[in-house]
Parts: structure tokens; C-alpha cells; sequence
């Protein structure tokens, strides 16, 4: 069986941060490697069953789990009343304090986010799921007038999930200023109403009075695009666990700066980037769109935010593609590229590519990575070339990512351990090849397989005396 899929099998355990604040992991703490895949519209649009315009959404949780997805970003509704694809409509005539919740199964809008939260699970997949893409939400939105209608509505979510131990709860959704920012103090008050009542609901407590407590949460913030972080707006809230980032679709980008930025700040949290270079879309830029027009994110593209967020200090990374992000059904078209039905882009060549960042990840110990660009002599590039640098902490391996193949002198002896064991890997076919042993004296320069635009490479240093495998393949050690 897929190894993978084992994790279906099981019932998924809570997640936490870890103790050094850099990682999440289980709650008996182990490694949990984020590996996230974007469907914002999912709820609203897919289907319990085979249908005329999509299959159900069971085939899309099968697919995502076999890649290796972990995680998957989703939204629960617009800032409407807008009803899903069997026609049920989330709340009691636009009452959005007052969900609509009918006695039985199948009768209701929330039954539909239930299958799919109970399908995710059984596929070993953890949910990073939004009460509402808050941009959608207007100033004069009941949620902003009455706060405490935000705090009702996240106190049924937590209420009715309290028992989940697969959902990391995400407030926002863009929230772009200057208009709908939450520099905007009365939209700052909606997303804590909603956080608070999130948390109230799950602990049993009933009193919009600004406490909650936070322990048995574990909540973040996706804010808007291009190059910011939830940092920047709410890293000293008390229920923001973990920084999101957006760095936002487009060819030229240099996410490993987001994260180092995020990876520097205190109190020290976890971050990951959740939103850059969308698989098959075009760009978001509008001066990359004049001169590049209808040109397509590629797979190389993708995988450098991948591999530049993780080696940077991310906890993860959130995978996504142009189709799915409205969920398009057969017959659909949509913004920016968007130009075919979901179940038509699932096995897409940047989607089969994801897993072997997470095993490369899982293959060397996890929780004691730090990010090592000190490690590379001379000059590392800008992106797109780009070299970044990741080592244990103690010394039993450093991994520099290339995305060209150019890559500069190494200290080896960042490398403990009377030899080094020198391996390539490929991140387009997560294969491994052995380079050799070298003492860890001064510097050495590696010349990669191949050179130029997507002829990415990781050069896998290790302390021989560890006995690791190849990297890439399953290790005792994570």
C-alpha cells in the first residue's frame, strides 16, 4: 500500500507547535511536515456525489492523499448566502449570526462541510479551513455593524467541531487596505469576535468578553497578497499560533525573503508560505501580464517557492493550482488562467513533484533544521538563481537548494562527523545520487548535474558517521 495512504487508517492526531516555536508536530510530538494543497471554493461547489458537471469530491481526497498532500486549504463561505451545489444555503435568511442547520443528514449546507471534513480525515488529510474569505466582507456587513454576530458564528464552527483534531482554524482571506484591511480597527474587532467564539465554542464557554482560551486551538491568518505576512498585521495575537504568508503568483518573486523576515521576528513562531506561483496560472503581476501575457506558471517555478520557503525556515508549503482555486466544474471559466474543470488538473506534473520536498524533509531529522546560508562561500545569487541553505542543527547534514544548477563553495565543515557523504537530489523525480566522501575541511565546490533555468538541484551533505539512506527515502529518523 502507498504509504501515504497508512495515514487514513489511523484517527489523525491534534496538532501544536513545537517546542522551539519553528515546527508543528503531534501531540507526542512528532515532526509533522506541512505539505498543503489550495481549493478555496471547494465547499461551496463540489459535489457529494458523481455529478453531471464534476465526479464527487471523494476522487479529489484520494488523489491529494496519494501524492503525499497533508493539508488542505479551504474556505467555508463567501460573505453571502450564497447556496452550495445541492442548494442549501448556510444561513437563516442572511441571518450571518444564525447558521441554517436542519434536523438529519444531507438537509443542510453544513452536512456538506461535515462529508467533507469526514472524507479529508479519512484520507489522513488535515483541514486549514477559513470561516469566510473576509475580503468578500463589506463595511457594512452584519459581522462589522455587530461583532457579535462574528462571535455566534464562530462559536457554532467551534461548537460543532469541537471534537476534530484535524482543523487548524484560519481567519481573514486577502483583506486588502486600505478599505478592508484589519488596520481597519472594526474589522480587526470582527476577526477576533470570530477567533474568540471559535475558541469559546470548542472549550464550552458562552461571553463575548475578549478572553478565550486559547489552548485548545491552534489558528493562524491568510493575508493579502504580495509579499506580506500575517506578521506584519497580528504576530502579538494571543490566538495567532503560526505566521501565513502570500507572496502571491508571478514569475519573479523572492520568497525565501518573506520567510527569513518571519523567521527573525519574536516571539518566535512557525511560518510557512501559504499562497505563491499557482501551477498553470498566469501571472498577477500587471507589468509581468503586459509583456508575458498568456504565459503559464510552470512546474520549476513552483517548486523554487517550495524548496526556497523550506530551506529559508518554513514549516511547509502550500501547493496550488489556477483550476482549482474556484473549484471549476465542467463548462466553468474563471480569472487568471483558470481554464479547466478540477478533476481535469489534478495529476499535473508541479502536483506529482510536491512529495519529494516533504521526503526529502522527512528522510533527515525535522525539528532540529535550521537555515544555513552562512554555510555558502561567496555570493548565493538573487532570484531566480538563488541558492539557499538548510542544515541540522548539530551538524548531521546541510542541504543547499539550486535552481539553476549554479551553486557556490560549501563549508564542509558545517558537516560534523569524520567524513561527509555527498549525495544529488533531483526535485523533479525525487531520485538520489551518490557523489562521494570528503573530509569536512574548508570549502568545496560541486558541480551540479546540469545548469540553466529549471535545472533545480539539492546538494545533501552528510555526516557519514549517521548512516543515513539516500535522501528522499524513508528514514527511521525524521
Amino acid at each position: 500500500m502507498n504509504s501515504f495512504l497508512l495515514a487514513g487508517l489511523l484517527a489523525l492526531p491534534a496538532l501544536q507547535v513545537s517546542e522551539n516555536g519553528r515546527f508543528l508536530v503531534t501531540k507526542d510530538g512528532q515532526p509533522f511536515f506541512w505539505l498543503g494543497d489550495t481549493c478555496w471554493r471547494m465547499v461551496e461547489n463540489a459535489s457529494k456525489t458523481d455529478a453531471p458537471d464534476q465526479p464527487a469530491v471523494e476522487r479529489y481526497f484520494a488523489n491529494r492523499a496519494a501524492k503525499g498532500f497533508t493539508v488542505i486549504q479551504t474556505r467555508i463561505t463567501g460573505a453571502s448566502n450564497r447556496p452550495n451545489a445541492h442548494g442549501h444555503a448556510p444561513f437563516i435568511e442572511g441571518d450571518f449570526g444564525s447558521p441554517r442547520v436542519v434536523e438529519g443528514p444531507d438537509n443542510d449546507f453544513w452536512d456538506m462541510v461535515d462529508h467533507i471534513l469526514d472524507r479529508g480525515e479519512a484520507h489522513g488529510l488535515y483541514f486549514a479551513l477559513l470561516p469566510v474569505w473576509a475580503n468578500d466582507v463589506s463595511n457594512d456587513h452584519q459581522w462589522v455593524r455587530q461583532p457579535v454576530s462574528a462571535y455566534r458564528y464562530g462559536r457554532f464552527l467551534g461548537a460543532r467541531y469541537a471534537n476534530r483534531t484535524h482543523i487548524l482554524w484560519i481567519l481573514g482571506g486577502d483583506m486588502f487596505s486600505p478599505d478592508r484591511g484589519v488596520e481597519q480597527p472594526a474589522r480587526l474587532v470582527m476577526i477576533r469576535a470570530m477567533a474568540e467564539g471559535i475558541a469559546d465554542g470548542i472549550t464550552g464557554e458562552d461571553a463575548y468578553d475578549g478572553r478565550a482560551d486559547w489552548s485548545q486551538t491552534l489558528m493562524s491568518f491568510h493575508p493579502p497578497g504580495g509579499n506580506r505576512s500575517s506578521s506584519q498585521f497580528l504576530h502579538n495575537e494571543p490566538w495567532l499560533d503560526f505566521n501565513m504568508i502570500q507572496t502571491t503568483t508571478r514569475f519573479h518573486f523572492a520568497s525565501y525573503e518573506n520567510v527569513q523576515r518571519d523567521y527573525a521576528r519574536l516571539p518566535v513562531k512557525p511560518a510557512l508560505e501559504s499562497e505563491a506561483a499557482y501551477e498553470e496560472s498566469f501571472s498577477l503581476k500587471a507589468a509581468e501580464r503586459k509583456t508575458l501575457r498568456e504565459a503559464r506558471i510552470q512546474p520549476w517555478d513552483v517548486r523554487r517557492a517550495a524548496y526556497w520557503t523550506v530551506f529559508s525556515g518554513g514549516f511547509g508549503f502550500t501547493y496550488g493550482n489556477r483550476n482549482f482555486i474556484s473549484w471549476l466544474r465542467k463548462g466553468e471559466t474563471s480569472a487568471n488562467g483558470a481554464y479547466r474543470p478540477w478533476y481535469e488538473s489534478l495529476d499535473t506534473p508541479g502536483a506529482f513533484q510536491m512529495r519529494h520536498l516533504r521526503q526529502l524533509m522527512e528522510s533527515r531529522p525535522m525539528l532540529t533544521r535550521v537555515p544555513a546560508d552562512e554555510t555558502l562561500v561567496g555570493s548565493a545569487e538573487e532570484a531566480p538563481d538563488r541558492c539557499v541553505a538548510a542544515r541540522d542543527r548539530s551538524g548531521a547534514y546541510l542541504m543547499v537548494y539550486t535552481p539553476t544548477g549554479r551553486i557556490p563553495p560549501v563549508l564542509m565543515s558545517a558537516v560534523s562527523g569524520p567524513m561527509v557523504r555527498a549525495w544529488w537530489f533531483d526535485p523533479r523525480t525525487g531520485g538520489a545520487k551518490l557523489i562521494g566522501e570528503y573530509p569536512p575541511a574548508s570549502t568545496r565546490a560541486f558541480e551540479a548535474p546540469g545548469k540553466g533555468p529549471e535545472n533545480d538541484w539539492v546538494l545533501v551533505l552528510d555526516d557519514a558517521s549517521q548512516g543515513f539512506g539516500p535522501p528522499g527515502q524513508p528514514s527511521a529518523i525524521r
